[in-house]
């Protein structure tokens, strides 16, 4: 399946599509032509599938009385995803007065996670005509709005709303010279974010999902290579009051824009209303016997001398080493100058399409 293939089944379903209904809609769909959707057979078939029973379920609607256009972006290197956002933006400014824009992103969660930064340079006065839709073409698909184009492009074929959703804004001290970073699923730093590098890596060469492989390998390896220190953490409410505060060694932390999410390829890290999650150092048999149930989200109730879980609006983080530094599965590396980062979450920044 190639990305042409899915902008010319997009402009079917546009065509007959009553959302928005007496509006024009522009309709820019940035898709990456290596994603696992396009590239690896199993995935692309699944894909195919689904997209030819979205065509068949518009053939049966009637024409839309407004236009709707489609135009299809191909990203070609690491990066380019945020680059043809921002062209967007800048050539919506000369939009006619009425026009709805509507931005689709077809690749991994890297590619929706370059869209989305873009997206929230906008202006407040121009973020109410943008809308966004992360359609599942990776091999993780955690930060997409659904795990099939079911979920995703069937929204297309009924009644759809604007929804505003707030992001995570991580900030390093400034003084380290790095400049505030968005995440808009889960921000997190420790042994997940190794976790995410090493994946990362070994995609260049071997394509596919190797995330669990990863989980097992570094519970062994993580603290040889980056031996947790004692982390000093303070999250505070929307009040200024505190939530929680401790000083331990950490294998991780994770910080989502709301409870209930997951990274890894549908790994729930925060498996409820909470929005923050501590694991604390432990052996390393401990850890071994732990992983698959903490992987899969049973580490509530294990104690919090093993995981601490808790809502907070603000983060902020002392640490006296370099760290690890994963957003969306974007990884980067932090040093002691960076210290201490604040993670919190924003004001809504940027919409996504919602059934009405």
């Amino acid at each position: 399946m190639r990305p042409e293939d899915l902008a010319e089944s997009l402009k079917l379903i546009l065509a007959r599509s009553p959302a928005f209904p007496g509006e024009a809609l522009a309709v820019d769909l940035i898709a990456n032509p290596k994603a696992g959707g396009f590239t690896r057979p199993a995935y692309a078939k699944k894909r195919k599938a689904e997209l030819e029973a979205l065509e068949a379920r518009a053939a049966a609607l009637p024409l839309r009385g407004a236009p709707a256009s489609l135009r299809l972006h191909l990203t070609e290197r690491s990066g380019h995803a945020a680059d043809l956002a921002r062209g967007v933006v800048e050539e919506a400014r000369r939009d006619p007065p009425g026009l709805r824009r509507l931005v689709l992103t077809a690749g991994g969660d890297g590619t929706s996670l370059e869209t989305a930064s873009a997206l929230v340079e906008l202006p407040p006065a121009e973020r109410s005509r943008f809308a966004l839709l992360r359609l599942p073409f990776g091999t993780g698909n955690d930060g997409s709005e659904g795990r099939d184009l079911e979920a995703c492009l069937g929204r297309l074929l009924g009644p759809l709303s604007f929804a505003p959703r707030r992001a995570v804004r991580v900030s390093p001290n400034p003084a380290g010279g790095k400049a505030p970073l968005y995440s808009f699923n889960i921000a997190s730093v420790g042994l997940d974010a190794y976790v995410c590098d090493m994946t990362n890596r070994l995609k260049t060469a071997f394509p596919g999902d190797s995330y669990k492989f990863w989980v097992d390998v570094s519970s062994v390896l993580y603290d040889r290579i980056w031996p947790p220190a004692p982390l000093r953490l303070r999250g505070l409410d929307s009040g200024g009051r505190e939530t929680a505060a401790f000083e331990r060694k950490c294998l991780l932390f994770a910080f989502g824009a709301s409870g209930n999410r997951q990274y890894g390829a549908n790994k729930p890290i925060l498996p409820d209303v909470d929005n923050a999650c501590a694991i604390f150092q432990m052996p390393l048999l401990r850890k071994l016997a732990l992983k698959d149930r903490m992987a899969s989200g049973g580490h509530r109730g294990l104690g919090e001398d093993v995981v601490k879980l808790f809502s907070a609006e603000r983060v902020e983080i002392e640490y006296g080493r370099g760290l690890l530094l994963q957003r969306d599965g974007e990884v980067s590396e932090l040093s002691p100058a960076d210290f201490p980062l604040v993670m919190e979450l924003t004001e809504p920044l940027y919409n996504v399409l919602e059934r009405a």
